[in-house]
């Protein structure tokens, strides 16, 4: 499918909620035509980031409300399942259940006869999720060969059902999975002990399966030109806060864009005192003044405006409901304005 984002807006994930149909109907009103599912950590400390993605991985032991990994092979009983299971491909063995997502079932519930042009599911990415969780030993698992290539395989098998659950519901519509990767915002620094080459195989494999687009997002600073080899489609940035990192790369992002890539906006802040604050009219002049300094770097206006998913620059799930709706409400307005002042350069240019 060749797709068009002109501006659709789109969420990262998590929202304050605790109700899980009534957070999916607050999305499918601000975003009828790219909705995403709801990560809901308020409701339930399984459906926090790290932990909503352990479900039927091998060797997961509980412990309170932490979540450890038992030495590789143990219980054999996992480990000859989840071999099994990913060897012949059986994408049921990892669903993402009811217990750990219930936002993104209540979706799927609510899409049902409705016909978006995109929706956007997310999973943690394998650098986030490998380096939070431990192995007995408290070492991240990312940094165990046998660990990793489990963490690979879950991943991209995880995002695949989810691609394929979406499709069984609008089968016309086009998919989105975001790898969330906060953690890449260290990335150069002391404390991320991995090379570029590592953390490009590791993106470029949870990407693998999937059929529709693949899309990353971090929430801070990191080196955009390693992101790009990667073969992600969408990269999504915190253009609020964190616009400055982004122009730094502007030579690698127009040759990006000019190639089929798409740019996600967070241009509407997820923290509570800019939220509060903010305006459709003050955030509309805000993104107008980065692109034009885009455009300063020689990357060509059609191409952004084509090529423009509009956001909010993380989840939303640490502040009121209230403020999240405003965020999402500020989003459909901005993506709404910006899709009716540029349509003309769209169709003509």
């Amino acid at each position: 499918m060749n797709f068009n984002p002109f501006f659709l807006p789109i969420g990262i994930g998590s929202l304050p909620n605790k109700d899980p149909f009534k957070a999916s109907e607050i999305i499918l009103n601000y975003f009828p035509e790219s909705p995403y599912w709801p990560q809901l950590p308020s409701k339930d400390w399984k459906e926090g980031m790290l932990v909503q993605f352990t479900e039927g991985m091998p060797g997961v032991a509980m412990d309170g409300k932490s979540v450890y990994f038992q030495s590789p092979f143990n219980p054999v009983s996992e480990w000859e399942t989840f071999y099994e299971a990913s060897s012949e491909g059986h994408l049921d063995d990892f669903i993402i259940g009811k217990e750990y997502a219930s936002g993104l079932h209540a979706l799927l519930e609510l899409l049902k006869g409705k016909k978006p042009l995109l929706i956007k599911g997310q999973i943690a990415g394998p650098i986030t999720l490998g380096l939070s969780l431990l192995d007995e030993k408290k070492i991240p698992i990312l940094y165990d060969p046998n660990l990793k290539e489990m963490l690979l395989k879950i991943i991209a098998s995880k995002a695949r059902w989810q691609e394929k659950e979406f499709r069984k519901v609008a089968p016309e519509a086009e998919t989105l999975i975001f790898l969330d990767e906060p953690f890449l915002s260290s990335y150069g620094s002391i404390s991320m002990n991995l090379g570029k080459e590592e953390i490009i195989e590791c993106l470029k494999s949870s990407i693998s399966s999937l059929q529709g687009l693949s899309g990353i997002h971090i929430c801070g600073a990191t080196d955009w030109s390693v992101i790009m080899e990667t073969g992600i489609k969408v990269i999504h940035f915190d253009a609020y806060r964190y616009f400055p990192n982004m122009l730094a790369y502007a030579s690698e992002l127009k040759i990006f864009l000019v190639n089929g890539g798409i740019l996600g906006w967070g241009i509407v802040p997820s923290e509570e005192e800019f939220i509060k604050v903010e305006t459709t009219k003050n955030l509309i002049a805000n993104w107008e003044k980065k692109i034009e300094l885009l455009i300063k770097e020689g990357i060509p206006k059609e191409v952004i405006i084509k090529n423009s998913l509009i956001s909010q620059s993380c989840g939303l799930a640490s502040i009121s409901e209230d403020l999240a709706e405003k965020a999402l409400r500020l989003t459909s307005e901005l993506a709404f304005i910006l899709r009716k002042r540029y349509s003309p350069l769209v169709i003509h240019g």
